[in-house]
């Protein structure tokens, strides 16, 4: 009997554990199917946001839609200067102008839309968006790349002085621009859902969400 006992008491211990760890997964996959439903990047009409840069204020609004390079796509406007975005269910482009002075003027090494969110999030994932070309510079030729790393470093609840969000993704950001030197710049951005960009750091400090409609 008291071997019986034992052996009961085991395998109510184990059928309780199974329970718990039956019931955590059953949380994570809830809140991963939650995420995969959210958007991260919103650009309806008329949405707007404000940020707080340090003792400088950021205003960036949705404009609507148009079209630049034959595609369609929505433009925003960051502090009334217009960026331009393509949106899909997987990624989200971006319109990459870089230019390169020359005597009496500058001429235009990029023009495209390149690659800055794969959607939904997936923690972990890490991607990249590259262009190549050649500069002419007098009789020479000058290699010329730009590059973006991206990583899904981390799931986090951040707070701002427009709330507390949870289920944030941290992308983690590194820019590299080869040609005659090499430039490399550094920064984070945490997304919530259905809200966007809640916080940027970057090396000019931390831009932090105010308010949002």
């Amino acid at each position: 009997m008291p071997f019986s006992g034992r052996k009961t008491g085991v395998m109510v211990a184990v059928s309780g554990l199974l329970l718990l760890l039956v019931g955590l997964i059953a949380g994570c996959s809830e809140r991963v199917l939650f995420r995969a439903g959210r958007n991260y990047f919103p650009l309806s009409a008329g949405r707007s946001w404000k940020y707080a840069l340090g003792n400088d204020t950021v205003y960036v609004e949705v404009r609507g839609d148009t079209a630049v390079l034959n595609r369609g796509c929505i433009q925003v406007d960051r502090n009334f200067a217009p960026e331009y975005y393509i949106t899909s269910p997987n990624e989200v482009r971006k319109l990459i102008v870089t230019t390169r002075p020359r005597p009496g003027g500058e001429d235009t090494v990029e023009f495209r839309f390149g690659l800055l969110y794969w959607l939904p999030p997936v923690l972990g994932n890490r991607y990249q968006d590259r262009f190549d070309t050649t500069l002419i510079s007098g009789p020479d030729t000058i290699a010329f790349t730009h590059l973006l790393d991206i990583r899904v470093g981390e799931i986090e609840t951040v707070t701002v002085p427009a709330g507390e969000f949870e289920d944030c993704y941290r992308l983690e950001f590194t820019e590299t621009i080869v040609s005659e030197d090499t430039t490399v710049i550094n920064w984070v951005e945490w997304l919530a859902p259905d809200v966007g960009v809640v916080k940027r750091s970057t090396g000019a400090g931390d831009e932090l969400l105010v308010e949002y409609r």
